[in-house]
This record gives C-alpha cells, sequence and structure tokens, in this order.
C-alpha cells in the first residue's frame, strides 16, 4: 500500500470514528435531574391527595347524613343551601395522579436514551410509557385534551429506539423533545386545573366545618378542648393542602421550560449554564422540604 492510500485509509477510519462516536456523547446528568424533579412533584402531589382524603374523612364527622347513625351515614355526599354535593374526590383527583405518571414515564424514556448503554432502559422505560398512557386513557374523568397529550409523548419516545450513532440519537431527541412540548403543556395545564378545584373544595370543606363548630356550644371542660384540638387540626389541615397545592402548581410550571431548556442545549453549546432547569430542580426541593405554619 502507498503513503497515499494508507494516508487516505487512515483519514476514512478517522472519520467514521468520528462518525459513531458522535459530538461526545449526550448529557446525562440534566435528563436525570429532570426525572427527580418531576418524580417529586408527582410524589407531593399524592401525598397531598392524602391529604385531601383524610380532611374529606374529618369533614364528615362534622356533617354527617341526618337520622340514626347507618352505613351510608359518612358517604361524602351532603347538601349544601339546598344542593348536593359529591365530596368524594378519589374518582376526580386519580386522573391528575395519572397524567403525572405519563410526564415521570415521559422524562424517564428520555434519561434512559441519552445513556451511552441505553437500548434495554429504553425499551423498558417506553414500555412504562405505554402504560401510564393506557391507564390515563382509561379513566373516564380524565378530559380529552390530556388523553391527547400523553399520546403526544408515547409518540415521540417510540421512535427514538430507532437512532443509532450517538448525532443521530441527538437529533432524534431533540426531535422527540421538539414535538413532546405541546403535549407536556397540556398535561401541565389539566394539573394545575385539577388543583384549582380541589382548592375550591378544601375552602369549602374548612369553612363549613368552622361554621358547623361554631354552633356547638360545649360546656368548657374537657368537651371544649376536645373540640378546640378538632377545629384547630382542621385548620391546620386545610391551611397546609392549599399551600401544598400552590407550591406544586409553582413547582409543575417550570417543567416545560426547564425541558425546553434541555432541548435547545442539545443544538447549542451544551456546557452553558441551564438557569430553568435549576429553578425546576430548586422548586423540587422546596416541595420535599415542604413545611406547615402554625400561622
Amino acid at each position: 500500500m502507498t503513503v497515499f492510500s494508507r494516508a487516505a485509509a487512515y483519514i476514512v477510519a478517522a472519520s467514521l470514528t468520528g462518525l459513531l462516536s458522535g459530538c461526545a456523547g449526550l448529557p446525562t446528568g440534566r435528563f436525570d435531574a429532570l426525572v427527580g424533579s418531576v418524580k417529586s412533584v408527582e410524589t407531593t402531589t399524592t401525598e397531598t391527595d392524602r391529604e385531601i382524603t383524610l380532611l374529606t374523612r374529618h369533614f364528615m364527622i362534622f356533617s354527617p347524613s341526618p337520622g340514626p347513625y347507618r352505613v351510608e351515614s359518612f358517604v361524602p355526599v351532603i347538601e349544601i343551601q339546598g344542593q348536593r354535593r359529591d365530596f368524594d374526590f378519589g374518582p376526580r383527583l386519580e386522573p391528575r395522579g395519572a397524567a403525572l405518571d405519563v410526564l415521570v414515564s415521559y422524562a424517564e424514556a428520555l434519561a434512559a436514551f441519552a445513556r451511552k448503554d441505553y437500548q434495554g432502559e429504553l425499551d423498558q422505560a417506553t414500555q412504562s410509557l405505554g402504560g401510564s398512557v393506557q391507564r390515563l386513557a382509561s379513566i373516564p374523568t380524565a378530559t380529552a385534551e390530556v388523553k391527547q397529550g400523553a399520546g403526544v409523548l408515547a409518540t415521540g419516545v417510540n421512535a427514538l429506539g430507532r437512532a443509532i450513532i450517538d448525532r443521530m440519537r441527538k437529533a432524534a431527541l431533540g426531535k422527540a423533545m421538539n414535538e413532546a412540548a405541546p403535549g407536556i403543556q397540556q398535561i401541565v395545564t389539566f394539573v394545575k386545573d385539577i388543583n384549582s378545584l380541589a382548592a375550591v373544595a378544601v375552602g369549602v370543606m374548612r369553612d363549613d366545618m368552622l361554621r358547623k363548630a361554631n354552633g356547638i356550644t360545649p360546656a368548657d371542660g374537657l368537651a371544649r378542648v376536645q373540640l378546640n384540638e378538632r377545629v384547630e387540626a382542621v385548620v391546620v389541615e386545610s391551611n397546609t393542602i392549599l399551600a401544598r397545592l400552590k407550591q406544586i402548581n409553582t413547582a409543575i410550571d417550570a417543567i416545560k421550560p426547564a425541558h425546553d431548556e434541555i432541548r435547545e442545549a442539545l443544538v447549542r453549546d451544551e456546557g452553558a449554564p441551564l438557569e430553568k432547569l435549576k429553578a425546576l430542580v430548586a422548586e423540587a426541593k422546596r416541595l420535599q422540604r415542604f413545611y406547615s405554619t402554625l400561622k
């Protein structure tokens, strides 16, 4: 082989090596941070739902059905100003949890694809996302918009496995995230709408319990202390829930900007600071360290 041929072969080999290796691999830490933050929102929301359910039980203690006690006496259906209100929040909160589960599964799929040896993890994450989307689709109380948004996320992720080399993977990842962005916004909007309805319900229950408590006239002594204890618990519980819902909204509002920032960084300087992702992580940490005030 001539010197020229050897040089040409070296150049071709070097070019192939560069093509196969891509730019420098995909950054994984930012995707892991996105996963962790979205999971924090989901976990806090689940905890808040438990608190809403507990508050509802306390609400029914103050508002049982009239007449002798029966099995149905504490079913959360009451009359307020002549109208029957259903306070069984399970069916209403379930689609919100399912929507957040879709968002977590989507973020996990992105993180799996960003890793070097991604095929096995991506397949598992894709299956998990498909299951999450199917669960949401099966809930009658979930809106058509949030179901559509979840489907958009799944469609984008399904195309990721066909990219092989890093440069292709980076382009595929950016394309999937770009296509998923409207779906993320639909999920965020849906979750915030449910949070707003939950906040109104919590306020109604709190105010009605206070009204009922003010109509009770126990004698001074232990009975009064026990009533004080119950009423104080109602106020603290309801205010804690309202504060949590507000913080959850702030955190979930930060998800899409952070997601879009990560996507944009794929085509620009990857070393640039990701301020919106930092803001999301900070909000997630606030959720994890949430404390209730006695005021």
